[in-house]
């Protein structure tokens, strides 16, 4: 997500980790900042700013030459706004330690009340600002730094990066890691780190990357390894061969891959924060909506285009299963021509990956107009849509780069299950026993995703053999007809291929006359109250001499002899199987693509935001 830098050593500080986040700019962000411990007077200097690199860049002449230790960050923001004050570093009230982090301290408004009882006074909205005071204060006690920032990061849960610098000690970093990236770049009395390698290219090629856990001391005559609580460890470096651009994308040949990668961490960051430990969604930004409230909207309306309009199907299943109620899904290009029967009783929830497509922010705007209660799911902190919702609930993707969405589809995905089961709770629709079922199996989603793309060379060798047809269908019934269209239109978006989708049981119904000898049907059968039916279909094409390829869960055989080609998944809860079904989906798209020679990242005639109508 966001970008870390830092370095200690003769170069100046300054200059050195702002060239260094220059070459993570790729991954978004909406500000950054920079801290030096500046050498001769050991004072703190920090200077941040809201918006592009440049725009920081034209308040640091005064500091561009300083020497010192130094780190620097570009946010992409979560907790808070994409403000001058939120953004990092954020530092100590006596402006002697500077602190930058990616991730999500999980626990931080309790800590912030305690800290404020104390006397700490908050300048930012950050979760990120209670680290910095939780360091100072046990400093304080302290006296040494690296003491000081050990107990700080006993007092946490969530997921962090952090680095550390201080005009207590000015010629040191110290950096902590668990579950978001950080490397440590090794040179000749010089040292650097990030949370990524292309930052060091320019200068090293000796990279350690740091496992969950490590705790880091770096001077310019070394680097320090330990665990959390100070005992030794050992990291091999190894040596970078990559090419700048290669490394852009973590040593993926294309962004699509990488972010299908990335889904995991995508999905567990999303759900860190929106769990309590008695296994039930907590969601603070809908806690405003009381059952009474609730109870008032007579119908839910769902708005969005593409690949979040398919998210917003499959909610529309999800959210009439617990909330028994009706629900529309509309596409924003239509929503706003069609005279919508939206009222002061419609709740309608606007779906974007940016939260600046055109269309759904039209139609966000004619929907609150005619009075209907908005809540946004976005991905982009501050975002167009965000600011004009009465309610937001953010993914936590991170930046996406290829045009095709993949992390953004299934954390919207994850949100949207979230938000279901919180209104559920709320409307007291739900056992609290049918909560926590669902609570433990949302938790269960990212190693069944992780366990998909371990497969992937299983679907590297069904790719090859179809890359060369041109038409193909995809079905499913229920969820897996919402799935079916999203895996139809990341074939058409890569490939260029010709790709539609339908529920099954439409086959009989005219597109049955297309299917012959050459054709490919992907049929999606993970639904249990479907499945005799979903076979019925499959037999239909498997007549018709259609090639099919089955998408079914690991301990389902019914298929073994019907099926041309069969590609398995984790079983998981038939109501959340898009987020795992999908995936193997995406990796098929990529990797037909790929074999075709195609633009994967970058597809003609696309664009990542579409902000014209």
């Amino acid at each position: 997500m966001c970008g870390i830098t830092g370095y200690v050593g003769p170069r100046p500080g300054v200059r050195t980790v702002i060239e260094m986040l220059r070459r993570l700019e790729y991954r978004g962000y909406d500000s950054a900042g920079v801290a030096v411990a500046a050498q001769g007077g050991g004072d703190m200097r920090i200077v941040k700013a809201a918006g592009k690199l440049a725009v920081l860049e034209s308040q640091l002449q005064d500091h561009w030459e300083t020497h010192g230790a130094a780190i620097a960050h570009t946010r992409w923001a979560t907790h808070g706004g994409p403000t001058t004050p939120n953004a990092h570093p954020h530092f100590s009230q006596d402006g002697k330690i500077a602190l930058i982090h990616n991730g999500i301290i999980e626990n931080y408004q309790e800590l912030r009340a305690e800290l404020i009882t104390e006397g700490f006074v908050f300048a930012s909205e950050t979760d990120t600002e209670v680290m910095v005071h939780l360091v100072d204060r046990a400093f304080q006690k302290r006296g040494s730094m690296e003491a000081a920032i050990r107990e700080a990061l006993t007092l946490v849960t969530g997921a962090y990066s952090i680095a550390v610098c201080s005009s207590h000690e000015l010629e040191t970093l110290y950096c902590a890691k668990t579950a978001s990236p950080l490397i440590l770049g090794l040179g000749e009395g010089e040292n650097f780190l990030a949370s990524d390698i292309p930052a060091v290219m320019r200068y090293t090629r000796s990279v350690i990357v740091l496992e969950d856990g490590d705790f880091a001391k770096i001077t310019p005559a070394g680097v320090t390894l330990t665990d959390l609580t100070g005992g030794a460890i050992h990291r091999e470096p190894f040596a970078v061969t990559w090419d700048e651009q290669t490394a852009e994308k973590g040593g993926f040949p294309h962004f699509m891959l990488k972010e299908i990668h990335e889904q995991p961490r995508a999905l567990a960051d999303t759900l860190r924060g929106r769990l309590t430990d008695s296994e039930r969604v907590f969601i603070p930004e809908l806690e405003g909506f009381t059952k009474e409230q609730l109870a008032s909207f007579s119908h839910i309306h769902i708005v969005a285009c593409g690949t979040a309009y398919h998210a917003g199907m499959v909610a529309k299943r999800f959210f009439e299963n617990l909330l028994r109620r009706p629900v529309e899904v509309s596409v924003a290009s239509e929503f706003r021509y069609s005279d919508p029967l939206v009222s002061q009783q419609t709740l309608c929830f606007i779906i974007s990956q940016s939260g600046e497509t055109a269309d759904t922010l039209a139609a966000l705007r004619e929907a609150k107009r005619l009075g209907a209660t908005i809540v946004s799911v976005v991905n982009v902190v501050g975002s167009s849509i965000a600011r004009e919702s009465h309610a937001c609930v953010y993914t936590q993707a991170g930046p996406e780069i290829c045009v095709a969405s993949t992390k953004a589809y299934v954390t919207q995905l994850m949100v949207l299950y979230l938000i279901g089961l919180h209104l559920a709770a709320v409307e007291e629709r739900i056992t609290d026993e049918t909560h926590q079922g669902f609570v433990r199996d949302l938790v269960a989603l990212p190693d069944a995703v992780e366990s998909v793309i371990g497969n992937a060379l299983l679907v590297e060798d069904l790719a090859a053999k179809l890359a060369d047809r041109s038409v193909f269908f995809y079905l499913g019934r229920g969820y897996d007809y919402a799935v079916a269209l999203e895996a139809a239109l990341k074939l058409k978006e890569i490939s260029y291929l010709h790709a539609e989708a339908y529920a099954a049981g439409e086959l009989k119904h005219g597109p049955l006359a297309l299917i012959e000898p050459g054709v490919i049907v992907v049929c999606l059968a993970t639904q249990p109250a479907v499945f005799d039916k979903m076979l019925s279909n499959i037999k239909e094409v498997a007549a018709r001499g259609g090639t099919v390829v089955g998408v079914v869960y690991e301990n389902e055989h019914r298929l073994d002899t019907t099926a041309d080609h069969l590609l398995r998944i984790p079983a998981v809860r038939p109501e959340l199987s898009p987020i795992v079904s999908i995936v193997p989906m995406q990796l098929l798209a990529y990797l037909v693509a790929q074999q075709r020679g195609c633009d994967i990242d970058m597809p003609r005639n696309l664009a990542k935001s579409v902000t014209v109508e």
